[in-house]
């Protein structure tokens, strides 16, 4: 058998898990937790196993979800198919925002909101107001922060 260490999953989230699915007013004996959790190990490694050989047997060195999905059929597990399946879409449905959140933030950043020297500048220039009791104008977007940056400078170079 394998290093326990290398097969073993997390026992905390494993734990926390099992005792979500019974009554709150049952209590698991550790053996009991240490065994249910050897069985969900084991449970992944068989299913891990075959989506391998089904894997190797479609020539394929990714192994994807639907790749899962008949390992579960081939080991008569079938009756999780469905909601497995549902579990995978709304996984990619969240990906899906996820990427479009990223790309909507990385357009803001492209059209005119301030790189990370910029903002740095504008804070080391709102806290020098600060420090001189002068009000704080409004925060300025980018091209009046480049234009402060350059009157800075030259006020430095005089």
């Amino acid at each position: 058998m394998e290093a326990e260490s290398d097969v073993a999953l997390p026992r905390s989230t494993m734990a926390q898990k099992i005792r979500e699915a019974f009554p709150s007013e049952l209590r698991v004996a550790g053996t009991t937790m240490d065994l249910m959790i050897e069985c969900c190990t084991e449970f992944i490694q068989l299913v891990t196993s075959e989506a391998n050989e089904i894997c190797a047997a479609d020539s394929k060195a990714t192994m994807n979800p639907e790749h899962i999905i008949k390992a579960l059929q081939q080991l008569e597990f079938s009756e999780f198919e469905d909601e497995l399946t549902e579990l995978l879409e709304q996984f990619k449905q969240e990906n899906k925002d996820a990427g479009k959140q990223k790309r909507e933030r990385k357009k803001r950043k492209d059209d005119g909101s301030l790189t990370e020297a910029e903002a740095i500048a504008l804070q080391q220039q709102l806290f020098n107001q600060a420090k001189e009791g002068t009000a704080a104008p409004a925060i300025p977007d980018a091209a009046a922060l480049a234009e402060y940056q350059r009157n800075q400078q030259q006020d430095q170079q005089l």
